[in-house]
């Protein structure tokens, strides 16, 4: 029996539908955004290596776990964000962990994004140095205006917001801090989504800068499993040197390392069309918002409504299932409220569909609070 905090037991039969209480229903949840964990070609790689390689190295990567397909893959990705080099985690969650390791010793003060998700505000314990909050640009100017010139900041900030589908101000944020200063950006939502190769918030930004630490996921755009830290050589020194999470952590599963290799290679030769076909998709939904809606001027896949009371909540449940759809309620610990419903909408969703559900979510809009 699972806890009340978990959520329901759904099974996912294709790469648009699940089974849901004995039915078959549209699925517009998680965050699979090209639906590469359905991809042939990946998953029989995943396979033969599973042969060949078996599913786990059993040991750290600093004593005997150190497979050549882990460098291979911090190459790849090291070349495909143009970044000095790369190091790979366990997990997307892992990542900012991982970074801010490699940091130790050499900031004084951390500022949070307030709608930073869980991942950077474990990071930020785990530095063990002071901590503020910031709501905006303005607000974050005039903290660090404040602060001892003497404790180098690091600034840490979602890239793309998993819930609200929003970009954080990333070439803002730069720009505030000084030259001693660090912006480690988590863009677990926007690495292989945005851009025109896919290379997420800092492309979109025009941002390149050695202050600059990128941390991202294998588990979403690229449909496999694992995470990374993107920053200069220096810094993948320290964190290999340094870093605990890095030392003491057993690496993803090489087969998963081999289907993220293969993913990569496939969302550089034909990704630029499926995030065409995204950005079509998500225009279609965003387009049933008001004009003053934020929600309608927002780029990512993700959205979401938080209804008015118990009663509209029940009400858009019932009308999703009518439509067909999931009704994916969740609980998330950085959401607006304890829980609320969130979509994400995927290249491989067909135009009938995404109508489908923009159909639903305009009818049902009256129902709920304006975030």
């Amino acid at each position: 029996m699972g806890s009340e905090n978990e959520g329901p037991e759904i099974v996912q039969i294709g790469p648009t539908t699940v089974e849901w209480r004995g039915r078959e229903l549209l699925y517009f949840g998680g965050s699979d955004y090209f639906r590469l964990s359905w991809n042939r070609g990946i998953r029989g790689v995943i396979r033969r290596a599973v042969d060949t390689l078996g599913p786990n190295v059993a040991a750290s990567r600093t004593t005997t776990g150190n497979h050549p397909l882990y460098a291979g893959l911090e190459r790849d990705l090291a070349r495909m964000f143009r970044f000095p080099s790369a190091v790979l985690t366990s997990s997307g969650y892992l990542a900012p962990l991982v970074a801010v390791q490699g940091l130790s010793g050499l900031v004084g003060h951390v500022y949070l994004a307030r709608m930073a998700h869980g991942c950077l505000r474990d990071a930020a314990d785990l530095l063990g140095v002071a901590r503020t909050e910031f709501d905006s640009v303005d607000d974050l100017r005039r903290q660090l205006a404040r602060s001892r010139k003497s404790a180098p900041p690091l600034v840490m900030t979602n890239g793309l917001s998993p819930l609200d589908g929003s970009l954080a101000p990333v070439s803002e944020l730069l720009a505030l801090l000084p030259g001693e200063g660090w912006l480690l950006v988590d863009d677990a939502h926007g690495v292989g989504t945005l851009g025109r190769k896919g290379r997420g918030v800092l492309e979109v930004q025009g941002v390149r800068d050695p202050r600059v630490l990128l941390t991202g996921t294998l588990s979403k755009a690229f449909g496999c499993y694992g995470g990374f830290v993107l920053g200069s050589t220096t810094f993948r020194d320290r964190v290999v040197e340094q870093g605990r999470c890095f030392q003491g952590n057993t690496p993803p599963p090489l087969p998963w390392v081999a289907g993220a290799r293969a993913a990569l290679r496939l969302l550089q030769e034909r990704g630029e069309g499926w995030r065409r076909t995204l950005a079509t998709r998500i225009q279609k939904v965003r387009a049933v918002f008001p004009e003053s809606d934020t929600r309608r001027h927002a780029i990512g896949p993700t959205f979401i409504l938080v209804p008015q009371d118990p009663r509209a909540t029940r009400r858009i449940g019932r009308r999703l299932q009518a439509a067909g759809i999931y009704p994916s309620w969740i609980r998330y610990s950085q959401g607006p409220a304890d829980r609320f419903f969130r979509f994400a909408v995927s290249s491989a969703h067909t135009a009938e569909e995404v109508s489908r559900l923009g159909e639903v979510v305009e009818e049902c809009l009256p129902w709920c609070r304006v975030e």
